[in-house]
């Protein structure tokens, strides 16, 4: 895989810069990217530049698995909740204009606003304490019947759910703030979204290949866009595209008009124009980019953190994670069912870094590694799923050996390990499959790494399943040791007696 992954990078380096000067950064972060798809925990784009030249750029994997097709640097993501910087520029450019001013209360530019202490500035840096509303007991209001913002601001506003904090006390990620800055910018713009979007930012940063959702993107391109894949299960064999989960079907429907907070599409050459527009100040003054930019505390300096699993714990800026180790350091992350996605950069190098994914298998560590190599750095990885290992082992190889690697790496770091519910959902997905001994085997393994009632009952039940009354009769009365009133192993007790 090294060889590959070194040739690869060294052709690249030779064809892009006339020579074949090697830059052993790039060749590390390419080793470890090979690697991480390899063990299927990356499939996407992936592009580097740095002071305007790109030293990187490469595609692992397919664009949708069905057809073989493979990505390219014309593949168009979905990049989720990134798409919330653009509406961060928009509002910036607002300001500037003097059409707004991010000090200025909500209730200014909605009348009927329930909550009367919020402010646009507390709606982009997540303090506003707003719930979400693709979370319940909201969402429920609006499932399913594909609402635009003002219908969704009007049913939210009517309901007035209460605030998580008073604002500007708390920091509190919520996709409902990103919604209502959309519906501002359209108010005091007298534009639409998308026209402003295109007019405003995207011509500006002659960014042709990038849409606000999948319905706008011209049929000549419909092509290029990626399919979504997942594992619904610990057991499942193959990556599944997710157009078909009833999770991505609901979204599909509740979500089909809203704007402001995800759905761009777009392509890491496109994001990386958006990158140098922004670095050249073609987009917002070099004051509004550093307001944009600047740590944003709560009140009575309390504290928080972004993104604290990751290479770069930050400060939230307005709409942007900056980096509290380097406040030079900016980026924002999204995600959607069966994606991710990551743009980072370095202002005073700089650098620019955008990773586009169309499975869900990296995460923040994984995703911040290549800026600390770029700048020689010390970086983590994310940490290997154990039980994902686990089953894939078992998929592969049958229950003994899986069990083996288990007992290996139970207390190896570099595993995030097993919790209660992963040996609940694995062993009853392997009991659906009539595997009746390896659930026995995985049991076995809950009950000494969490010993309780349920622990020896779910144990019992699969030794009952594979006809050893005995021993389940033993696990049941082993259960009724922890509580003598569990009715679930006192009522399979009884069955067998």
């Amino acid at each position: 895989m090294r060889t590959i992954g070194r040739f690869y990078v060294l052709f690249f380096l030779a064809f892009n810069s006339g020579n074949a000067q090697t830059d052993n950064r790039i060749i590390e972060i390419d080793q470890i990217l090979e690697q991480l798809h390899l063990d299927q925990r990356f499939n996407g784009n992936i592009l580097i530049a740095e002071k305007g030249e790109i030293l990187y750029e490469r595609s692992f994997g397919h664009a949708d698995f069905e057809s073989d097709e493979k990505l390219s640097t014309t593949s168009l993501f979905n990049i989720a909740s990134v798409s919330k910087l653009f509406t961060v520029v928009g509002i910036m450019m607002l300001e500037e204009d003097k059409l707004l001013n991010i000090k200025d209360r909500a209730k200014l530019y909605f009348p009927d606003f329930p909550y009367d202490d919020i402010t646009i500035e507390d709606l982009l840096a997540h303090t506003a304490g707003l719930p979400r509303i693709q979370s319940q007991p909201f969402r429920k209001e609006i499932e399913g019947k594909a609402y635009s913002n003002h219908e969704i601001k009007d049913v939210f506003f009517k309901i007035a759910p209460k605030q998580h904090f008073k604002a500007g006390t708390n920091y509190y990620y919520s996709n409902t703030s990103y919604m209502l800055l959309a519906l501002i910018l359209e108010k005091v713009s007298k534009q639409s979204y998308n026209d402003f979007l295109v007019s405003r930012i995207l011509n500006k940063a002659n960014m042709r290949q990038t849409f606000l959702r999948e319905k706008r993107v011209p049929q000549s391109m419909q092509q290029y866009l990626v399919s979504y894949y997942h594992k619904p299960f610990w057991l499942s064999e193959n990556f599944q595209n997710v157009s078909h989960s009833e999770r991505r079907i609901s979204d599909d429907l509740t979500f089909a008009n809203d704007y402001g907070f995800s759905e761009i599409r777009t392509t890491t050459r496109d994001l990386l124009k958006f990158h140098t527009a922004l670095q050249r100040g073609d987009l917002l003054t070099k004051a509004a980019l550093e307001k944009m930019y600047a740590y944003h505390f709560l009140e009575h300096q309390k504290e928080y953190t972004v993104d604290a699993k990751s290479n770069y714990p930050s400060y939230r800026g307005l709409g942007w994670c900056v980096s509290k180790e380097d406040p030079n350091v900016v980026y924002h992350s999204g995600g959607s069912i069966g994606g991710r996605s990551f743009f980072i950069r370095n202002l005073e190098k700089n650098q620019c870094i955008i990773i586009l994914t169309n499975n869900q298998e990296m995460n923040r560590y994984n995703f911040t590694f290549p800026m600390k190599i770029l700048n020689g750095a010390e970086y983590q990885l994310d940490p290997i799923s154990l039980p994902r290992d686990f089953c894939k082992i078992y998929l592969k190889n049958g229950i003994e050996e899986a069990v083996s690697f288990y007992q290996e790496n139970n207390q190896n770091k570099r595993y995030t390990p097993f919790v209660d519910f992963d040996f609940e959902e694995i062993g009853a997905e392997m009991i659906n499959k009539r595997d009746f001994k390896a659930a026995i085997e995985i049991y076995q393994l809950y009950v000494k790494a969490f010993s309780d009632e349920f622990s020896w009952e779910l144990l019992g039940e699969a030794f009952l399943l594979d006809n050893n009354k005995s021993k389940a009769k033993s696990c049941f009365e082993k259960s009724l040791e922890f509580n003598p009133e569990y009715k679930s192993a006192l009522e399979s007790l009884a069955k067998i007696k």
